[in-house]
């Protein structure tokens, strides 16, 4: 049946929107493409790993809070490097960027290798998370579900906030005209740490969420930020709302290719996205005529 490997894939698929969400953000904002944020979710499940035996082990309550936990030291991570590094170089060469982002990435996967080692490591799963649902007949994992609806909740947050607060106003403006933005007296330095650190703790909050379901190493970085990146370009830079369809859409294909293609559904996310680069194309082609 198609019901759990559909399910399985909106759940990575929901974990995929938080990290190319936090993507999509901080380049709309800083016109930084940041190659280190799958360095960041890769923290999060780590972090969670760390901290889970001493917060109340094996309960919904502690597992909930050591990915909090996780989710907001990647976020200080996040900002430091922000606020050191990142801010001195925002009026610098792309290569620039991408040469301190990608140290970045190195510099981290360097440090987890010595601190948690080559080898996978297993975060557990909360008890009362473990079995499965029956629903007419068929049985869904009440983990991928909880999750999938936790993603859900944050992702109305997000969209709330961006759409209803004076938080959201600024950023949708800094995103349209950064120098209007400027004009009217508004500090861009604030803007900037604040989008950084929130993109950050989307990350790490991904990375714990989905930790459990799967093995945890320090090459999850590569994976991660590859799959964000495809989520990024179909949806389109700066676009939520495409990232949130896109994100989806590559979960549940990844879902359902791995359990009937499995050696082509990695190949299928590909075409679709020089797809959609190619009619991406062939649109400005007939605008600029």
């Amino acid at each position: 049946m198609l019901a759990v490997p559909i399910l399985n894939g909106l759940m990575e698929g929901m974990m995929l929107f938080l990290i190319a969400s936090g993507l999509t953000l901080i380049f709309g904002i800083t016109r930084i493409v940041n190659f280190a944020h799958g360095s960041f979710y890769m923290l999060g499940a780590f972090l969670a790993f760390q901290v889970m035996p001493y917060l109340m082990p094996g309960t919904i309550a502690g597992f909930a809070l050591s990915v909090l936990v996780a989710a907001v030291c990647v976020a200080l991570l996040g900002l430091l490097f922000e606020v050191l590094v990142l801010r001195r170089i925002y009026g610098a060469d792309d290569l620039l960027q991408l040469i301190i982002t990608v140290a970045l990435v190195l510099i981290i996967r360097d440090l987890v290798r010595a601190i948690w080692g080559r080898n996978d490591v297993t975060v557990p799963m909360p008890s009362d998370l473990s079995g499965a649902l029956q629903i007419g007949g068929l049985y869904f994992p009440v983990f991928q579900m909880a999750v999938f609806c936790v993603g859900l909740a944050v992702v109305i947050l997000m969209i709330a906030t961006i759409r209803f607060t004076r938080a959201g106003i600024l950023l949708r403006a800094a995103t349209d005209d950064r120098g209007m933005v400027a004009l009217l007296g508004i500090n861009q330095a604030r803007i900037f740490t604040g989008v950084f650190t929130a993109g950050s703790f989307l990350a790490g909050l991904a990375g714990g969420l989905a930790a459990p379901f799967g093995n945890v190493n320090y090459l999850l970085d590569t994976t991660v930020i590859v799959m964000a990146f495809i989520v990024v370009v179909i949806g389109g830079l700066g676009n939520l709302y495409g990232a949130l369809a896109a994100a989806l859409a590559v979960g549940v294909m990844k879902g359902i290719g791995v359990l009937y293609f499995p050696r082509l559904s990695m190949i299928l996310i590909f075409l679709i996205m020089a797809g959609v680069l190619v009619m991406r194309s062939l649109g400005r082609a007939e605008v600029g005529r």
